[in-house]
This record gives C-alpha cells, structure tokens and sequence, in this order.
C-alpha cells in the first residue's frame, strides 16, 4: 500500500459508512413542510398571477389539483394533492427559446395557501428540480379575484367564488 493510500482508506471508510447509514434509512432527502389548517374560504381553484411565472390556472377536485402556467416562452403544468394549506405537485414546463426546438424540464414542489388581512389569498412555495420539493427557487403568486380557471371538466369551480373579489385581475 503506498502512503498516499494508507492516508486516503480512513476518509474513504468514512464515507462508506455515512453513504451505508443514508441508504439504510432511506437515502431521503425529502424537505419536511409542516402543514396547516386550510384558511376559511380558501380552495387552491383558482386564477393565480406569479411574476416568476405568469398567469396560472388551478382546478382542484376534492384533493386533487392540476393546473397549467405561462409566460413568455415557458409553458407548463402542475399536478398534485391538497393536505390541509399544502399542496404538493410535481411540475413540468417547455420553454421554447429557438423556435420548434423546447426545452423541456420537471421537478416537483409546493404551494402552501395564505389568507391575506383584506380576505386575499395567495400562494408561498417553493419548487425543485427531479424529485426534490425544494432547492430550485421560490414561486410565489396572488389569486387574482372574479377570474375563475379555464378548462376544469369536473372542478369544483365554486370553490371561493363568494370570497373572490378582484385583486389585480
């Protein structure tokens, strides 16, 4: 054994034993989000503006939510389920910079829903890339009022239609 090995087999057990104990308990790396109580009147079925990502629509049915954004080039969508001001999805979005050639990535993240002084609601969340929730940025949006989401066959589209009043929309 040469004496650049001799010094190297102590960090490399090292690392075998911390890389054992992740696979052992699971390997995850899974973001903990504490969930809530759901705000009175509140419903993720909605019209969502995000400076991040343009004008988003969610349709929600009991737990379930799916959605789409866009702005500009980027176009995507949002599947996931509701628990309690929480929901998780995983997204996937194409940006197309150069014309007939997209780019197209996924990730998953969530939306936590708050109720605003004035009876507002918005969304704080985060998103990330593959199987992580977090890490990738933050995404932020306000429920624009009277604007109801497009293209929810079977949604509960009354959701929050008597709390709605416009905010920007």
């Amino acid at each position: 054994m040469t004496q650049r090995s001799a010094r190297m087999l102590p960090r490399a057990m090292v690392l075998a034993a911390v890389f054992s104990h992740l696979v052992a308990c699971g390997g995850s790396t899974e973001a903990v989000i504490d969930v809530g109580s759901m705000p009175e009147g509140g419903t993720f079925n909605g019209v969502f503006q995000s400076a991040q990502y343009g004008e988003m629509h969610l349709c929600e049915t009991g737990a379930q939510v799916v959605g789409r954004y866009e702005k500009d080039e980027r176009r995507g969508t949002v599947q996931g389920t509701v628990q309690g001001d929480v929901l998780r999805f995983a997204w996937e979005e194409s940006r197309e910079l150069v014309g007939g050639r997209p780019r197209v990535t996924s990730g998953r993240g969530y939306f936590r829903l708050v109720a605003g002084r004035d009876g507002s609601f918005g969304l704080k969340g985060e998103w990330g890339y593959g199987t992580n929730l977090t890490g990738g940025g933050p995404w932020e949006a306000i429920k624009l009022r009277r604007r109801q989401p497009e293209d929810c066959p079977g949604a509960d589209a009354g959701g929050d239609a008597a709390a709605s009043a416009d905010v920007g929309g």
